[in-house]
């Protein structure tokens, strides 16, 4: 029994970019840091030099008198333009060498003495938080300490700015890596979508190898592997169905010449002679089982070869459902005498791709089935044709249809007819239960749709089998 695809299964493009997603994420991450490191500390040094450079500013407005005395000449305009920011608050702070205060903010932060001049310190300063630049200049006296300082408003804000570029700029590049691996991923897998492809489209009856052209060399070996599967498949549909035309002919030919010997005993003397009537009995009966042992042997057969699996598609070729219907007509007519009954035909030309001699065989099944279970003086009527169902000019649906007025078949039981053996209770007939299994198998094996109803008038049975749409031509 064929199983469903599990929707949950994630597909071979998924997977890869799946996998790949989380490292790059990652590799994102870690660029994002990396740009934010590199970037941020030539900025730290601009800035830092900018302070620096504000010192050199308030140093050359110093006055060191000989004594050591240390005077600041900064006037009130040169204090505005050295505090002039828009953004941040400066500051700035001198003593002398005795660590008093000469000018400025008192308390503002100053950086320990290091190793370079001026030296930096990151404080908090009226409660914000300040980068300070200390620059100590040597005289006679001591170490004079020049000390400028700025709030970091500016510095928080490059630095936010610098992280959202960065940000967006590496999350762009991801998501332009993912589509191109995302294209790259579907170019590539491209062949197996084809194969898949050419896999689907086949029918059951296809068992011809598969065209390895374009087949990646991963892939080669599957493909390997499902060509020697139909070969395998093919060749045992091949034997079976030579056997089983073996065996139809094997048993055909004794049945009839049993049946052949068992009419002429019947018409010898001796058992035509009243006094051998239990004889003539006998006779007749073993003539009639004979005649059911026959019936029963081509129907399994029939049934077997009707199978899909026995059914190369190379037996397949266009038809004329016409013809068909004609001639089986044609060759039920001496039944329906004897029987008494109407058997007709209204064949319209409906051309169809099939097994011909399958197709022959379904319609001899529908006949004989109609032919046995109509009373006498009742009527059968065969028909083909074209129907459009899409109410288009260039597509139909091709239907043969076989319409008896005979007791039918109950709603009920218009599934289980199709069974093998099954027979409607209380029939009344003889009959193996394989005529409509025969045709449901060889409607199956054409794709067709098999259809059960009941006849005009809600009288009798209607079987339709409606095979797939064809091609017709629009008169112009």
């Amino acid at each position: 029994m064929p199983t469903t695809a599990d929707p949950r299964a994630p597909s071979i493009r998924r997977r890869l970019l799946l996998l790949l997603s989380a490292p790059l994420a990652l590799l994102l991450a870690l660029g994002v840091l990396v740009d934010y490191v590199s970037s941020t500390t030539p900025l730290n040094a601009a800035y830092d030099q900018a302070l620096a450079s504000s010192i050199v500013a308030v140093a050359a407005h110093l006055n060191i008198g000989a004594d050591g005395k240390v005077k600041s000449e900064l006037s009130d305009q040169a204090i505005a333009v050295l505090r002039a920011d828009n953004e941040d608050k400066i500051y700035y702070l001198v003593l002398n060498p005795r660590g008093e205060f000469v000018a400025g903010d008192e308390g503002v932060p100053t950086a320990a003495p290091g190793r370079e001049n001026p030296s930096f310190l990151d404080a908090e300063f009226r409660g914000e938080p300040v980068r300070s630049s200390t620059y100590r200049l040597a005289n006679a006296a001591g170490e004079i300490s020049i000390t400028v300082a700025e709030t970091t408003n500016k510095r928080r804000d490059a630095m936010h700015s610098m992280l959202s570029y960065i940000v967006v700029s590496d999350l762009l590049q991801l998501l332009a890596t993912l589509l191109l691996v995302w294209l790259g991923v579907r170019i590539g897998l491209r062949p197996l979508l084809e194969l898949r492809d050419q896999i689907a489209q086949r029918s059951a009856l296809d068992l011809a190898a598969l065209d390895e052209t374009g087949v990646p060399s991963e892939v080669r070996p599957l493909t390997h592997a499902l060509n020697r599967l139909f070969s395998t498949v093919a060749a045992a549909a091949n034997a079976q169905h030579r056997f089983l035309a073996d065996a139809a002919h094997q048993l055909r030919t004794p049945l009839a010449g049993l049946q052949a010997q068992l009419e002429l005993l019947a018409g010898d003397p001796a058992v035509a002679d009243p006094a051998s009537a239990a004889l003539r009995e006998r006779v007749t009966q073993l003539h009639a089982g004979m005649q059911r042992l026959g019936h029963t042997a081509n129907q399994l057969l029939a049934l077997a070869r009707a199978e899909p699996a026995t059914n190369p598609a190379d037996d397949f070729r266009s038809l004329q459902l016409q013809a068909l219907a004609e001639d089986a007509v044609s060759a039920h007519f001496d039944h329906a005498l004897k029987r008494q009954i109407d058997l007709g035909v209204e064949a319209e030309p409906a051309q169809v791709r099939g097994s011909a001699w399958l197709l022959r065989e379904l319609l001899a099944n529908l006949i004989n089935n109609a032919l046995t279970y109509t009373q006498t003086n009742g009527r059968v009527t065969v028909r083909s044709g074209v129907v459009d169902k899409l109410a288009s000019p260039a597509t139909a649906i091709a239907f043969l249809e076989v319409e008896d007025d005979g007791p039918g078949i109950p709603p009920s039981e218009r599934t289980r007819v199709l069974e093998r053996f099954y027979r409607v209770a209380g029939g009344g007939h003889d009959g193996s239960g394989l005529g409509l299994a025969i045709v449901d198998e060889i409607a199956r094996a054409h794709g067709a749709r098999l259809d059960i109803s009941a006849g005009t008038d809600g009288l009798g049975t209607r079987v339709r089998v409606e095979f797939a749409a064809v091609a017709r031509s629009v008169p112009g």
